[in-house]
């Protein structure tokens, strides 16, 4: 049997496939939105971002159906269900995995609210908890605690009573999913836990110092396992839902970006990868820790490390120009742009020579997570370059030099040069421009990613792995 599955519990969509093991073809794959919000952080005083987590859990099953609906007499062939999802969030269950609270996603802002009620000179709920276990957690931890992390999240439902009482586990989305359909307790692998802000990435477990400092207990947190050991067998309810065969082996889930990485280099001591959607994230393959505070230190799946600038911009900061452009010409007008107007600002933009005649843009709109009170700007503005394409490329070659000073850090701290840059995520595949300007700013040739479902491919391949395949 040649075939895996790999299902992706991504924010935007949900994707399911099957990969031919021998060949890394793709045979049949089906995606949903994930249109299952309960509270919106933008429709909430605040910030929240809650989820409908058993409504996830059918639309993942929805989508596997599909798959084995069109792998028609090869389902039969199917060997191992591998799982991934977005990282940082959390669900709580109880001990017969039903949900107690929504799933509470990364986007969840309840950490950036006034501190002003809590002990000590706090301006903000994630500055307390920083206060209890230290901001030279970085190098332990691989990230800095941050809001919309499962740690601080946890730490803000229990100072405020929203803790539910009862035996009940803290799950990222995939794990709840994956520890369902095998009828699994809740397990959790060292690529997903490290997004909680509170995992031990050199002992490859939780923090208990950490913990109990948030005033948690340890017992709230999942167990840790390894992404390529089997979590259990596909339930008889779940396979007949599906229509998958029973006793299907599933394997404990992975961190969407691992799982992207994966699905996505090739040759992980020459490539760097380079994703853009609405963010930015630059990564490189590591044997070994790093210690740098602008970079996250992720563990991968099958060993070593993903080495991380993370938090970048991205996709948002050229639709933040386009929404600019757009509201302008109505404004001074009264009339609509054309639909084609992220086409309309690309070609003016190629127009415009490399270096933008001078004109230099930091397009972070929105700061980094090492340094969130960063912000956008425009400057050496002159008569000759003061046009919209003129801003539009700065804009972009900003973008590419954000992700050049990433991969700098990366060389700093590792001593390790890459041959070649794989892209992925819609705002590089969509936009000829920016791969232009990273080729040009990073002085490596680009290439990008064969397939789209990157995460779900990786998910599918590290299953294989554990099979052996």
């Amino acid at each position: 049997m040649s075939v895996v599955l790999g299902l992706d519990i991504g924010t935007t969509t949900i994707t399911a496939l099957a990969l031919d093991a021998n060949s890394g073809q793709t045979i049949a794959c089906h995606s949903v939105a994930n249109k299952t919000h309960i509270i919106k952080p933008s429709a909430d005083p605040q910030g929240r971002s809650e989820w409908d987590a058993p409504l996830i859990l059918q639309r993942a099953a929805d989508c596997l159906r599909e798959v084995g609906q069109e792998l028609g007499t090869r389902v039969s062939e199917i060997s191992g269900l591998g799982i991934t999802g977005q990282q940082h969030g959390v669900v709580l269950v109880d001990q017969d995995l039903q949900c107690v609270t929504p799933y509470i996603n990364w986007q969840d802002r309840r950490g950036e609210l006034s501190a002003s009620d809590l002990a000590g000179n706090h301006d903000t709920f994630i500055d307390f908890a920083h206060g209890l276990i230290g901001t030279n957690t970085q190098q332990r931890h691989g990230c800095k605690l941050a809001t919309g992390y499962m740690g601080c999240t946890l730490a803000w439902l229990h100072h405020y009573n929203y803790l539910p009482a009862g035996d009940h586990t803290a799950a990222f989305i995939m794990d709840f999913v994956a520890a369902t359909f095998a009828a699994s307790k809740i397990v959790s692998s060292p690529s997903s836990a490290a997004s909680s802000g509170i995992f031990d990435i050199h002992q490859q477990a939780w923090n208990l110092n950490a913990i109990n400092a948030l005033g948690l207990s340890s017992g709230i947190f999942p167990a840790i396992g390894k992404a390529t050991q089997v979590l259990g067998k596909l339930s008889e309810e779940w396979a007949t839902t599906m229509r998958l065969p029973a006793g299907l082996p599933v394997f404990v889930a992975s961190g969407d970006h691992q799982a992207s990485f994966m699905g996505t280099v090739t040759d992980p001591k020459t490539q760097l990868l380079i994703n853009v959607g609405t963010g930015g994230q630059v990564a490189m393959y590591s044997e070994t820790t790093a210690d740098h505070p602008d970079l996250e230190v992720r563990p991968f799946p099958l060993g070593g490390y993903l080495l991380v600038n993370a938090g970048l911009c991205g996709g948002r900061s050229f639709a933040e120009l386009e929404r600019f452009f757009a509201t302008t010409l109505c404004d001074f007008t009264g009339c609509a742009p054309s639909d084609d107007l992220f086409n309309q600002m690309c070609e003016l933009a190629s127009k415009v020579p490399a270096g933008s005649d001078g004109l230099r843009c930091s397009p972070l709109f929105t700061g980094t997570r090492s340094r969130p009170e960063l912000r956008a700007s425009w400057e050496h503005v002159g008569l000759d370059n003061f046009t919209a394409g003129h801003l539009v490329r700065a804009l972009l070659e900003g973008m590419a030099r954000v992700f050049g000073d990433g991969y700098a850090m990366m060389k700093e701290v590792t001593g390790c040069e890459m041959t070649n840059i794989v892209c992925a995520g819609n705002g590089l595949r969509e936009n000829a421009l920016l791969r232009e300007c990273v080729e040009l700013e990073l002085q490596l040739p680009l290439q990008v990613a064969a397939a789209r479902e990157e995460a779900c491919i990786g998910a599918a391949m590290i299953a294989a792995a554990g099979l052996g395949i």
